[in-house]
Parts: C-alpha cells; structure tokens; sequence
C-alpha cells in the first residue's frame, strides 16, 4: 500500500487502493497473453503440417481452417488487456499532447471514461451473443460459444486495463487539481456518456441516413482529436449510429456477432502470421545480415550506407511484409553507424522512416491482405502485383539520396571501401532472408500452397532457420511473442472496429451515393482518380495508415467498380497511398516511431521526411500513369 495512505483523505486512500488491487492482475494478463502467442506458434506449425501432409501424402488436415479461426479468436482476445496495458492501441494524441499535463490528465480522465463505457457495452454484446448461440463447426462439431464467452472474458480483462489507467488519471487530478476539479471533469465525461446513450436510443426526427453518416464521419474526426484509441472511436461512432438508424437490439446483435466474426475470420490468418514473422526475424538479426551485405556492397558510395539501407529495407519487407518492421529493425542498427560515419540525421532519419514503407509492397505485403479481404481480390494477384511498384519506389527514394548528396556532399560522406572478401561473404550471410522468400513466393506460384497459407508457412520457415542456425534465444523467443501479441492485438482490434464502422457507413448509404454522384459528373475518370487521392493524402495527414485503409476503403471502392477500374491495380494505387500516410506530416505514425528511436526533433524528422514523400508522390504518379506497371506480372502469373 501507498506509504501515505494512512494520512490521506479517503477517496485518495480508496483510489490507491483500486490501483493497487488493478495492478495486481498485470501479471496473469501477461501471462494470458503470452500463451496466447504460444497458441499462435501452435497455429503456424498447424499449417506447416497441413500443407506438408496435403502436398507429398494427399492427406490434409481435416478442418484446419476452422481450427485456425477459433485458434485466432482466442489469439486476439488473450492479447488485448496486455496491449493496452503496454499503451500498444493507436491514439492521434499530438493535439493533446501539447497541452499542459494539468489538461492531459483532464482529457485522459474523459476519454478513459467514455473508452471504458463502450468496451463495457461490448462485453455484454458479446455474452449476450455467445448464450444466445447454439451453432457448431461443420468439421469438428465444436461449438462456438466457449470461444465467444472468451471473447468477452477478454473484454472484460481489457475494461480493466482501462478502468485502471482511469483510476491513475483520476488521483493525479485529485492530488495535482483539486476534488473540484476531478468532479467537473466526471461530471463531463458522463453527462457526455449518457448523451450519447440517449442519442442511440433516440431517433431524430427529420434526419436522413445521409446526414447521420456525414455527423458521424465528423463526431469521429473531433474524438480522434481527444486523443481516444482510435478503435475505440470507430467502435463507439459505429455502434451508437447503428443503433440509432437499426435500434438497440440490432446494434446489440450486430456488435456482438461483429467482435467475434472479424477476428476469427482465416482469410486473416496470413496477417497474423506475417507480423509473428516479422518480429522472429528481428530478434533473430536477420535484419542485420541484410545491411551488412548492403554496407559492405555501397557503403563507400557517397550516401552509400542510406542506398544500402533502403535496399536492405526493400529486401527486409520481402519477408516481413510491414512498414514498421523494416524502419524499426533498420534503424536500429543502420542508424548508429550512419551516425559514426558522419551522415547527418536529417538524411538518415528520413531514409530509414520512409524505406520501411516500401515492404507494404514487396511481397507479402500485409496491407495487400487487408485490402484482398476487404475488395474480395485475389492475394497472390496482390502481391507479385507490388513487385515492380515496389522497385520503383525503391529507385525513386535512391534517386533522393543521389540528389541530396550531389548538392550537399556533407550530408553523407562516403565510408571505407570493403573488401572483396568482405563483400562475398556478406552475400552468404544473407542467404537465411533470401531462402524464406524463396519459398514463401515461390511456393505460392508453384501452387504448393495458397497465399492465405503462405504466411503460416514463412513463419515457420523462418522459425526453423533462426532454430537451426542458433539465431534466437528463449529469452528473445519470448519478447518476440509479447511483441506480437501487443501489434497483433492493436491490428485486429482496428479490424474488428473498422468492420463494425463500416456496417454504419453501408447503412448510412454515404459510400453508395458518393460513388453515383461523383460517377455523374462530367470529369475524366482520371481526374476523378486524382481526386481520391488527393482526398486521402489530406486525410494522411490527420489519420494513422492503417485506419485510413480500414475507413476509406469501403467508401472509394464502389467508385472504382463503377469506373470499371482493375480492382488489383487500384489496390496498388490505394496502398501507395497508406504508404504516404505513415510519413506525411503531422500525424505519419513511421515518423514518430523514427522520433522515438533516433531522439531527435520533431522539426527535423519532418522535414528529413518531406522529399522522400515527393519521392514517393512521384511513383504514385508512375503507377498511375502505367498501369501495366502493376498488371504485367500478375497477367503472366494468370
């Protein structure tokens, strides 16, 4: 207990008291999650297996994608309190951020509170849909409702998560601020609450479904201003506008059938698998054998090491498939070296925040896997779609650096030329990242396995490699699965509350009447094109990448039906856009991980960023100009 418990006054002593039992259950939620992740691993192997055995025997595991789906459903749910414990959910948090620590903790208090009203509705959704199931799995006749009540049990973990960060906010407002002011600010958050109850039990008199959709599209942009998780928003805006169109209990059944169904779903389970790889591969340092093969090859060029991360960037996403991974694992260790060399960090930091976009378009690709769920495309046309876009980028941030150091050679001094037997052996060393990429795309379009089984068996490739050459110790083992667990449960926790906003957005009628009215006018689809992409450039800017994807897309693809654009192509289209959402100021969330990474100013990462996005607008301009650019491999794959 708090050493001035005794001698406080007794809603502090009541308040320490709460923390203290809440942070009790740190432990077991850790725990709960962490064999969660031995579950995924558990899955990976499954399809290993599976896809051996239907291969060489003619013998597949009966039911393995339905063990797959229920396996992930207890995945996600064992995760989300430890994500959120460990701050891992997306939150647009600059504007308050700003504030003085006074106003955050106000803003916190209000935000917790609402936060933790809606996961309380979806705890009881969730209950209610599990008790009032009665359906089993074709294959093994497993019924569903264990699995649902999981789910709620791991909302409930999360709720408390939640409350208890609410609780800490509260007594920094009530020692820092005053009882006064900790009441105001309760007396807000849920007069707001119970405003938002009543709007969803209430319909408004005369208000289209169009009008409901546009003030749902703004009350959503005003929370993520607050700095609310940003899953937490799309779940709120999405069921309170259901219910108010639909009725509490279609909100209730919808809501409920929603949380489970978008995260057991195996057309998923590549992404899932994708990201436990990419984290395997990071604690393994294959990252490492990447830049050293680039340093060692480029590294006496002027702006050598910068070229040589962007390619070992290239080649790390052709694994791991996720923006993020490349920056992180690049930057840890390519950044310290560009800085003993003498290269300035306001080339450096933007080389390594904006490389690590380009494995949104190598293959895999996971942001190939979400739009192929969401358009229903093919995720093998997907992804050896991205193979030349992906080149192009990559040449396109070269030719950066080339400039840059042409007109300023302080910039990036070259480093000492390696030697020839140096550089060869550099080669083997990168053998590892080659083979798993070998076999992940080659036996996808030698037809071995599918590319929805093609994550399961690169993860396991690359956990048998990393085994077999001694690369990963249990103690990295194990932070590689927390890891996971935390960016699992932020990714699905985003799908999960995307679906749910776009059952709002498709009853709203927005996406359909957007893509007639816009399909009417009399503009050159071209030029409607650019209009999409301007809309979701600006958009960028204000929101994080991965919830652009999840929100925007839904809206703009009826259009492209309508224009009767190839739905692959657009897709590359779309995901060079996200990609100019992770590093486009303010709000590029690749930017301020590179921020926290490299400690350097805001001020320089933006503008160590901003050509790379030029650079990057320039080969949106490309793809849009040559679509074949896009559509030659997959036509020669077909």
């Amino acid at each position: 207990m708090h050493p001035q418990t005794s001698s406080a006054p007794p809603l502090q002593n009541l308040l320490r008291t709460t923390i203290t039992m809440l942070e009790k259950t740190a432990a077991p939620i850790k725990g709960i999650s962490r064999a969660g992740s031995f579950l995924l691993v558990v899955l990976v192997m499954l399809t290993f297996l599976d896809v051996f055995l239907r291969y060489f025997l003619g013998q597949p595991i009966a039911g393995s994608m339905e063990l797959t789906g229920l396996g992930m459903s207890v995945i996600f749910f064992s995760g989300l309190a430890w994500a959120q414990l460990n701050n891992a959910h997306i939150s647009m948090d600059v504007i308050v951020a700003k504030c003085s620590p006074a106003a955050q903790d106000r803003m916190a208090c209000i935000t917790w509170t609402w936060s933790f009203s809606i996961l309380a509705f979806g705890v009881f959704t969730m209950a209610r849909y599990a008790l009032a199931m009665t359906s089993l799995t074709p294959v093994w006749h497993i019924p569903y409702t264990p699995f649902v009540l999981f789910g709620a049990f791991g909302l409930a973990l999360l709720d408390l998560a939640v409350l208890r960060q609410l609780l800490e906010r509260m007594l920094a407002i009530l020692e820092k601020q005053g009882g006064a002011t900790l009441a105001a600010t309760l007396l807000f958050a849920l007069l707001t609450t119970l405003l938002a109850i009543w709007f969803g039990t209430h319909k408004l008199p005369g208000m289209s479904t169009i009008a409901l959709g546009c003030t749902g599209l703004v009350l959503m942009m005003a929370l993520f201003l607050t700095g609310m998780p940003v899953a937490y928003v799309l779940l709120s805006i999405g069921f309170l506008f259901i219910a108010n169109i639909r009725g509490l209990n279609a909100a209730f059944d919808l809501m409920g059938r929603t949380c489970f169904n978008s995260v057991s779903g195996y057309s998923w389970s590549p992404l899932m698998f994708f990201l436990l790889m990419g984290y395997i591969c990071f604690y393994s340092r294959f990252g490492e054998d990447l830049y050293r093969a680039a340093r060692t090859w480029m590294g006496h060029w002027r702006g050598g090491l910068a070229t040589g991360s962007v390619c070992a960037c290239t080649a790390f996403g052709a694994v791991v498939g996720d923006t993020l991974a490349g920056s992180i694992a690049m930057s840890a260790i390519a950044l310290p070296e560009m800085r003993r060399s003498g290269y300035k960090d306001s080339l450096s930091v933007g080389t390594l925040a904006c490389s690590g976009t380009i494995g949104a378009l190598i293959p895999p690709s996971t942001t190939m896997i979400i739009y192929g769920v969401l358009a229903e495309q093919s995720i093998g046309d997907l992804f050896i779609a991205g193979v030349i876009p992906g080149f192009i980028c990559m040449f396109c941030f070269i030719a950066v650096i080339a400039v840059r150091t042409r007109l300023d050679p302080q910039l990036a001094p070259p480093a000492p030329r390696a030697s020839a037997e140096e550089r060869h052996a550099s080669l083997r060393t990168a053998l590892p990242i080659i083979l798993i990429f070998c076999v992940v795309i080659g036996g996808i379009y030698a037809g071995v396995f599918t590319a929805t089984e093609g994550g399961g068996i690169g993860c396991a490739t690359c956990l048998l490699l990393a085994l077999a050459l001694r690369r990963l110790t249990l103690k990295n083992f194990l932070t590689a699965l927390d890891s996971s667990a935390r960016f699992i449960s932020m990714c699905f926790a985003l799908i999960l509350a995307g679906d749910l906003f776009g059952f709002f957005m498709t009853m709203s009628r927005i996406p359909m009447v957007f893509a007639n009215s816009v399909a009417g006018l009399d503009m050159p689809p071209m030029v409607i094109l650019w209009v999409i992409i301007f809309s979701l450039c600006f958009l960028g800017c204000f929101i994080p990448s991965l919830p652009l994807v999840l929100i925007c897309i839904p809206i703009f693809l009826p259009l492209a039906k309508n224009f009767g654009w190839d739905l692959v192509w657009f897709g590359v289209v779309m995901t060079l856009v996200k990609n100019m959402a992770g590093i486009t100021p303010p709000f590029g969330i690749n930017l301020f991980v590179l921020k926290g990474v490299a400690d350097v100013p805001l001020d320089v990462m933006y503008k160590a960023a901003l050509p790379f996005v030029l650079s990057l607008f320039a080969c949106i301009a490309i793809i849009v100009a040559f679509p074949q650019l896009s559509l030659l491999l997959p036509s020669l794959m077909g």
